[in-house]
């Protein structure tokens, strides 16, 4: 394969920001090449590309309160014979996708194991504020993620994780814990992660 990956700022911190967006790009290209134990290619083989947007949009309002938004989406472009690698396909569920889920856990399966999927869309809205004057560093949040991965979009459907968190603002980047409730699992998660993902 051959690989883009770009990512525009502009924001107030990229350490802790509060205002701004953010952009990332990736793009690839490649092809497939597979044979059997007697040497001729199969039908399996074949070009491929892929593409993968993120966006992140920051904004204080009203009195030191601040809401983030985040949207991703990605595909891969082959023909449904070609066998795409599993590490050019998508999955979802974690920190920084849908929380409420484990990490990667969105993702289609064939025979009971995870393959990827070759298209993914996710986002993630998101308000927080101080806990007390006293505690400036040290925010509450609250949060809706939806997305996941699935083979195409007419399989897509939205996993629903949402909850709330406690965010400490270090000088690294902020430490969040987050307890998350996965609608399709039904089930609680603890989700602890520092620093943004840009």
């Amino acid at each position: 394969t051959l690989n883009f990956h770009g990512t525009w700022r502009d924001l107030d911190s990229i350490v802790l920001p509060t205002r701004g967006v953010s952009l990332a790009f990736e793009s690839g290209a490649g092809r497939v090449f597979s044979a059997d134990a007697s040497g001729p290619v199969q039908p399996k083989s074949g070009p491929f590309a892929r593409l993968h947007v993120r966006a992140q949009w920051w904004q204080p309002f009203g009195d030191r309160w601040y809401a983030q938004a985040r949207i991703e989406a990605g595909q891969v472009f082959a023909r449904n014979e070609v066998e795409v690698p599993e590490t050019q396909r998508f999955r979802a569920g974690g920190d920084d996708s849908v929380r409420g889920y484990a990490y990667r856990s969105l993702t289609p399966q064939v025979d009971g194991v995870d393959v990827g999927g070759r298209v993914v869309a996710t986002g993630s809205l998101e308000i927080a504020h101080p806990i007390s004057a006293s505690l400036p560093d040290l925010w509450g949040a609250a949060f809706v993620d939806a997305g996941n991965a699935a083979n195409s979009w007419q399989e897509w459907r939205a996993a629903l994780g949402t909850g709330v968190g406690v965010r400490w603002r270090t000088p690294v980047g902020p430490l969040r814990a987050d307890i998350a409730y996965g609608e399709e699992i039904k089930a609680w998660r603890l989700h602890i992660s520092v620093g943004v993902a840009l």
